[in-house]
């Protein structure tokens, strides 16, 4: 089995799929709950006959789980089947019940050969604690796969996919504009992608059913708010920013999201200034995944001074002090600071 710090990604259990060579001991965690769950069940499917699975297939819940218990799962032998699996959901393995933590160790350094046992982190965060002896253990027996977010071309290459068995097509320009609107969750993703094919009559999905159907993220909310402040067009801001607060964001969470982006803007803006620079070099200094996210960003930024989001930049940092530290109207503290960035003159250096 290959090192833990050397099993990056999924990796692994791509490999094991390929080859039917399956491992013993799966560690599946991750922020990319649709991959996550979907290799968990193209592992199950393998590994058990569903004709058997009453016999062969064991799903727990980390919360109550007990020595007792695990050790009768791991040493029954499985029934007209050569393996058994046995999965294990949200269960802190590095800090168990006491009665697990006297056992693990060594249950899993010595599981028999017809057990399949997975731990799948869903609600609670798999966090490796190096200073113990189970650390060692997971590095040397387990196969640990982390399905993080996936990249912007994996999801353009999924979504049209899904598209095209859904018997639409999607251009690459509109998926990019999906994953911009809606954010980089399959899972969310899953379901504004299946909006905007209802809404779509014709044999190809447009932007136009994107915008009528889906759900933008706050990210993508938070754009139009400073287009239209940087566009002095306060009333506008001041309608998005009550829809806003209409759908139960916090004040403080809000402004939070305006002023990362105003940061965002600045850091685009020095950047443009700087000869031969990477595009790509751009999405990693603000933090995005997303090529269609950077040119936008990058493409408001050249409508505006550097003078300006300075400005922009100190009145967020006084209305982000004023929010944790006043007792006063909230909602007031950012219509101030909108208005305020609305109103500075936008002259000085491009």
């Amino acid at each position: 089995m290959a090192n833990q710090k050397e099993n990056i990604g999924y990796k692994q259990i791509q490999l094991d799929l390929q080859s039917k060579n399956y491992q013993k001991l799966y560690i599946f965690y991750g922020e990319e709950d649709y991959l996550k769950e979907r290799y968990l069940q193209r592992l199950k499917k393998a590994i058990v006959d569903e004709t058997f699975a009453q016999f062969n297939f064991v799903e727990f819940e980390g919360k109550g789980l007990n020595a007792e218990i695990l050790t009768e799962a791991i040493e029954s032998y499985p029934a007209f089947s050569e393996r058994k699996m046995i999965i294990i959901k949200d269960l802190d393995i590095y800090k168990p019940p006491s009665s697990l933590n006297e056992v693990l160790p060594s249950l899993l350094s010595d599981l028999p050969d017809y057990v399949c046992l997975v731990f799948y982190y869903d609600t609670i965060e798999y966090k490796p604690d190096k200073r113990m002896k189970l650390y060692s253990i997971l590095s040397k027996f387990a196969s640990i796969n982390e399905f993080g977010r996936m990249s912007e071309n994996e999801l353009v290459t999924l979504i049209s996919k899904y598209v095209k068995n859904a018997g639409k097509e999607i251009s690459k320009n509109t998926c990019q504009y999906l994953l911009f609107l809606c954010g980089n969750s399959m899972i969310n993703l899953l379901t504004e992608i299946d909006k905007a094919i209802a809404h779509s009559t014709l044999p190809e999905i447009k932007k136009y059913n994107i915008e009528a159907v889906c759900t933008r993220t706050l990210d993508a909310v938070v754009f139009d708010l400073t287009d239209n402040i940087a566009a002095k067009r306060f009333d506008k801001a001041i309608s998005i920013l009550n829809d806003l607060i209409a759908q139960k964001n916090t004040e403080v969470m809000l402004f939070s999201a305006i002023q990362k982006h105003m940061q965002r803007m600045y850091a685009a803006k020095l950047f443009m200034q700087t000869p031969l620079a990477d595009p790509k070099e751009l999405m990693t200094l603000i933090g995005t995944g997303s090529s269609f996210y950077a040119n936008k960003i990058q493409d408001m930024a050249r409508r505006i001074s550097l003078n300006w989001l300075r400005e922009c930049i100190k009145i967020c940092g006084e209305t982000d002090i004023a929010l944790k530290s006043s007792s006063t109207d909230k909602i007031k503290i950012i219509e101030i600071a909108l208005l305020q960035m609305a109103s500075t003159e936008d002259r000085g250096k491009f």
